[in-house]
């Protein structure tokens, strides 16, 4: 049966609940981006999004009658290895689903995955810049499509607007990238500072600095007067995997899914509030909450 506490526990108890609570959740966090992002599941596959070209049709890369829409809901397939990304995702949010987490909770965890693909995808792409041709036209558009596919998952879970914030300085320099050419050899560099707010001086000037082919026109990129010390800062290329917000507990809409019947042995912490004083420590309390959260 699905129960809800329908009594005030004192203050004590409360705080001790919420900071095993919250606990709780760090780990959870902890355990997901740890496993999910390790080498063996999701860095493999990543460099995929970079570099497959989804209209080039080779036969073992085709969408087959087997290939599984994304989540359950169909209309979606992907091929290759944009396909494998997607099933991580569609795996990790499955299982959140499967475990009763709190929504708020489950998205926020969602949205580290995509704050982890967006930094790992945007350094790669920084770092094969030096790649003769790798930022050019072409290779924009190849990206920009792969890009796309993630996001059609992420909007089919749900979770498009979410996947649009954690992606967003990705999805930028992808965009200029994929701007044609010749519009693009058009604009000036505080155009484009307008145009793709997300990317700091240095990470414009360091796609425009690399941008092939070469053109004689290329002078009206040079950094306005007031970019030219930042544009030249290196260390402000990459992204940091460390920007992200912390995990925020949400105050309300929990539910909790029990197997058997509430006895008074189940819980013997719950008669407290008969009492006005707490036979434990807050420490202590913790610890015998732990203790009985674990079995």
């Amino acid at each position: 049966p699905l129960v809800s506490a329908g009594f005030s526990l004192p203050d004590q108890l409360c705080r001790s609940v919420r900071n095993t609570q919250r606990q709780t959740c760090r780990a959870a966090q902890f355990s997901l981006t740890e496993s999910v992002l390790s080498h063996q599941v999701l860095y493999p596959i990543l460099p995929g999004l970079l570099d497959y070209d989804l209209s080039r049709g080779s036969p073992e890369l085709e969408v087959t009658v087997e290939s599984a829409p994304v989540l359950d809901k169909g209309g979606l397939q992907v091929p290759g290895e944009i396909q494998q990304l997607v099933e991580v995702l569609t795996e990790t949010w499955k299982l959140l689903s499967d475990c009763q987490l709190h929504a708020e909770i489950s998205s926020q965890l969602i949205g580290y995955l995509f704050y982890f693909i967006n930094a790992s995808l945007f350094n790669s792409l920084m770092e094969r810049g030096s790649e003769r041709g790798f930022f050019q036209w072409s290779q924009g558009v190849r990206m920009r499509s792969n890009l796309n596919v993630l996001l059609d998952w992420a909007h089919t879970a749900g979770l498009g607007e979410l996947a649009l914030k954690h992606t967003h300085t990705l999805s930028s320099a992808i965009n200029l990238l994929a701007t044609p050419r010749k519009i693009l050899l058009q604009k000036s560099w505080l155009d484009l500072r307008s145009e793709y707010p997300a990317l700091s001086p240095a990470q414009l000037n360091h796609l425009l600095s690399l941008y092939s082919p070469a053109s004689i026109l290329k002078h009206t990129w040079a950094p306005s007067a007031l970019d030219q010390a930042a544009a030249q800062k290196n260390d402000d290329i990459l992204e940091s995997f460390d920007t992200h917000h912390p995990l925020v507990l949400p105050d309300s809409g929990y539910q909790f899914q029990l197997r058997s019947e509430v006895t008074d042995d189940t819980y013997p912490l719950l008669d407290i509030h008969q009492s006005q004083s707490l036979p434990y420590s807050e420490g202590q309390l913790e610890h015998h909450l732990e203790g009985n959260l674990s079995t």
